[in-house]
C-alpha cells in the first residue's frame, strides 16, 4: 500500500539512489579485497627478499670471519672489523626510520674494498680466470690494434 501513495518521481529517485548505493558498496567491498590481497602480496615479496638479503650479509659474514682468522695487514684488519662491525650493527627490527637500502649497499661497499685489499682472496668471487688460449699456447695473447 505504501507503493501507491508514492509518487513515481520518489520511485524513480530511490532507483537511482539504490544504484549508487550498490556501487558504493562493490567499491568498498572491492577495496578490502585488494587491499588483503596486496598486503599478503607485499608479505610474500617481502620476506623472499628479506631472506635473499640475510643470505647474502650472512655469506659476507662468514667470509670476514673467516678472513679475520688470517695474517692481514693493519688496514686490511681494519677494514674487516669495520664491515663486521657494520654488518653487526644492520638493524633486525622493523624500524621505519632505518636506511636499510644505504645499509646495505655500505656493507656491499665495504665488501668490495676489503676484496680489493685481499687482491681478490676474499669470497666466492676471488678466484682467478686465466685466458683459455694463453695458458695452452704458452705465450702471451697479442692486444694490439
Amino acid at each position: 500500500m505504501n507503493a501507491e501513495k508514492q509518487d513515481f518521481n520518489e520511485l524513480l529517485d530511490d532507483i537511482v539512489l539504490a544504484e549508487e548505493k550498490l556501487n558504493r558498496e562493490g567499491y568498498e567491498e572491492g577495496l578490502e579485497v585488494g587491499r588483503s590481497q596486496g598486503e599478503q602480496e607485499g608479505y610474500q615479496l617481502g620476506y623472499a627478499q628479506g631472506v635473499q638479503l640475510g643470505v647474502e650479509l650472512a655469506e659476507i659474514y662468514a667470509t670476514v670471519v673467516a678472513q679475520q682468522t688470517q695474517n692481514h695487514t693493519e688496514k686490511v684488519r681494519r677494514s674487516l672489523q669495520q664491515l663486521r662491525k657494520s654488518i653487526d650493527d644492520f638493524p633486525r627490527d622493523n624500524n621505519p626510520e632505518a636506511d636499510i637500502i644505504g645499509t646495505v649497499e655500505s656493507i656491499r661497499n665495504q665488501y668490495k674494498r676489503v676484496r680489493v685489499l685481499t687482491t681478490g682472496k676474499v669470497g666466492k668471487f676471488g678466484n682467478k680466470v686465466e685466458d683459455v688460449d694463453t695458458t695452452r699456447q704458452g705465450k702471451n695473447k697479442d692486444l694490439s690494434f
